[in-house]
């Protein structure tokens, strides 16, 4: 049982970290041509990108899974660092993802990554995808003590 409340809580992570993320990544794609664009437009972008970026969930839903699978091991070997461990591997998972995709593409396929910003908030995201992650886990935890 406590497997399926981690991989539930894995999905919420990654379902948030890639919302944000992929909001991010449009809004940066939007802006990097200079031409005005109205919120209806913006909007409608947007929503579209969040709907059809779903090859980008399943690399984010990877990514996610091996950093919190490795925040999970350092989490017991140093306590002190628990509050931090989900986060911190959501923000380097994203990184180090995005990192790798550079290497092999010779160019980040998320184009509003390419910047420094768009990069940043990418990392970002992965950041409060862990912080999800860690409320969701910390949550079922307290439910099931209770």
């Amino acid at each position: 049982m406590k497997f399926v409340r981690w991989i539930g809580a894995l999905l919420i992570a990654a379902l948030s970290t890639y919302v944000i993320g992929v909001i991010a990544n449009s809004q940066f794609v939007m802006n990097a041509h200079g031409v005005p664009i109205s919120l209806a437009e913006r909007m409608n972008m947007t929503a579209f990108d969040v709907s059809n970026m779903w090859l980008y969930f399943v690399v984010i839903l990877i990514a996610l899974l091996l950093g919190f699978l490795i925040a999970t091991v350092v989490k017991r070997l140093l306590p002190g660092l628990s509050r931090f461990a989900f986060p911190v591997a959501g923000a380097a998972a994203i990184g180090a993802t995005l990192g790798l995709m550079y290497l092999q593409f010779q160019t980040v396929p998320i184009s509003g990554a390419r910047s420094g910003l768009g990069f940043a908030s990418q990392v970002l995201a992965g950041g409060i995808g862990g912080w999800v992650f860690a409320r969701f886990a910390q949550r079922q935890n307290a439910t099931t003590t209770n």
